[in-house]
């Protein structure tokens, strides 16, 4: 329990040194604020929501979302044939989820109470203090965590695959299909989709090399820690991930495409004229178009 806590402590540690530290995060909290509590509150709702219906067309929105989907599914069945000898390499029977060695801080990684809790805490700091980047990160943290976990465990009752451990054939092609017990939840690995959705809104949102460089890897531990541990197949994790990334990328678009939006807005309304900035040289002069 310990070492979980310890976990959550270094994951707010981290976004809050980079916060400070990063420019990115300076100028955009820096920016007035002329929304309420309640005005921030009721748009990210309805952020969450409409960013929800348009996730599950996201796939097919475009001949390119379109290809890349085909390419994730087909690259998935490909993989699924060196299942079973992934498993003879890197499978340890007999273990479980925490086993008191190293790979048990990656696998609490996975456990999505814990980013959900950062994501909780990160939004409710932001949105009281009226800093919008950390409301944000909170927000886009959740978001990704429920949509993906909803496509997660439609998939799992969906397909209904047996777990590594608790295949009857030792075949990596068991499904029972339309299956809710634990033993028949192979795929997607949901630690795995969990550990890179968060990952990859942390480390876009803090947008340094060295937090891609940390939280990236540490994903992919949490993705090996499953394998290591006989819960799921490499082909699991494989899919898993592209679906953690490719949720938390999305949600990072829908975010960036707002702001575009809202600094269009502002330039139009603000018009044309000189701004004053100081630097290590004196001043400089701008003209906004």
């Amino acid at each position: 329990m310990m070492k979980n806590v310890l976990l959550f402590l270094v994951l707010v540690l981290l976004l809050n040194t980079a916060i400070k530290a990063d420019s990115t995060f300076t100028k955009q909290s820096s920016k007035p604020r002329k929304t309420t509590i309640m005005q921030d509150l009721g748009n990210d709702l309805k952020y969450i929501a409409t960013d929800w219906g348009a996730y599950f067309y996201e796939p097919f929105r475009t001949k390119k979302n379109l290809l890349i989907s085909s390419g994730v599914v087909g690259g998935t069945i490909l993989i699924s044939a060196a299942d079973k000898e992934v498993r003879k390499q890197i499978s340890v029977q007999g273990k479980s989820t925490y086993n008191g060695n190293f790979l048990d801080g990656p696998s609490a990684y996975g456990y999505v109470q814990y980013p959900s809790i950062l994501g909780g805490a990160l939004y409710t700091i932001g949105l009281l203090t009226r800093e919008s980047v950390l409301r944000k990160t909170g927000r886009m943290l959740i978001q990704s965590l429920v949509y993906s976990g909803t496509l997660t465990m439609g998939l799992r009752y969906l397909f209904g695959r047996a777990r590594p451990f608790s295949s009857k054939t030792g075949s990596q092609y068991e499904f029972t299909w339309f299956q809710s017990k634990g033993d028949t939840q192979s795929f997607p690995s949901g630690h795995t989709v969990v550990a890179f959705a968060c990952s990859t809104i942390l480390a876009e949102q803090i947008d340094t090399w060295w937090a891609r460089a940390i939280l990236y890897p540490f994903a992919a531990l949490t993705a090996y820690a499953r394998m290591h541990n006989d819960q799921h197949w490499l082909s699991d994790v494989v899919f898993a991930a592209a679906l953690g990334y490719g949720t938390s990328k999305f949600v990072i678009g829908r975010e960036r495409d707002r702001e575009k939006e809202a600094d269009d807005k502002r330039k139009m309304n603000k018009g044309g004229g000189f701004s004053f900035y100081p630097s290590f040289n004196g001043f400089s002069l701008v003209y906004d178009f």
